[in-house]
């Protein structure tokens, strides 16, 4: 019965945290393709710019075009020298062993204010009076 109730008060963590972070992931991830596509409209404009610009200042529409794809190739060449650097994941220090009781009593302490939010206050102390009684028991 004990295992049951803490389950249940978990699974409403565990639920609204799901919830959470998949609204969080939406939300981002509208923002990157509203970014990425203006970004991707401005590259554009700037390309067109550019061959305008080598035009009007003589060279022939050949060469200006062979400037900005001269150009483009250059800055692949560089974004693919970058890109493998970026690529390699940081080495994570292990937890302190002094700093794992705190943490871990401040995620009780989180976990038991969103149960009584989720739940109430009236409640979670019923669950909590039944839970002693059935420990007490056994």
């Amino acid at each position: 019965m004990f295992r049951l109730l803490l389950s249940l008060v978990s699974s409403l963590q565990i639920g609204e945290r799901i919830k959470a972070a998949v609204e969080r992931s939406l939300r981002q991830a509208v923002f990157v393709a509203i970014a990425i596509v203006l970004l991707l409209f401005a590259f554009g404009f700037g390309l067109v710019a550019a061959y305008q610009a080598l035009v009007v200042y003589g060279y022939s529409s050949i060469a200006a075009a062979g400037i900005v794809g001269g150009a483009l190739a250059l800055l692949g060449i560089l974004i693919l020298a970058i890109v493998p650097s970026l690529g390699k994941p940081k080495k994570r220090q292990a937890p302190s062993l002094v700093d794992t009781p705190a943490e871990s009593i401040a995620a009780i302490d989180q976990g038991v204010g969103k149960a009584m939010n989720q739940v109430g206050p009236l409640t979670l102390l019923v669950i909590a009076f039944a839970a002693g009684i059935l420990a007490s028991r056994r």
